[in-house]
């Protein structure tokens, strides 16, 4: 690595974002609680569309994708 290389990489330092990638189940009620609220604090980055549970009508699972920070 060149010493330009290396001053240029100091300046611009990586982004600190780090994600949290979670499967959640639960009813429509409290899935959509956990949506809002993750909403409501800026966490929420990607949800996926519910997929029902095999072998139970009434619980769905999603995949959340939130910000750890």
């Amino acid at each position: 690595m060149t010493l330009r290389e290396l001053i240029r990489t100091r300046r611009t330092p990586q982004p600190t974002t780090q994600y949290v990638d979670r499967h959640v189940v639960g009813t429509p009620e409290e899935l959509a609680t956990l949506m809002a609220l993750a909403t409501d604090r800026g966490l929420l980055v990607f949800a996926s569309a519910p997929v029902q549970v095999p072998g139970d009508p009434t619980r769905f699972r999603r995949y959340l994708r939130l910000r750890a920070s």
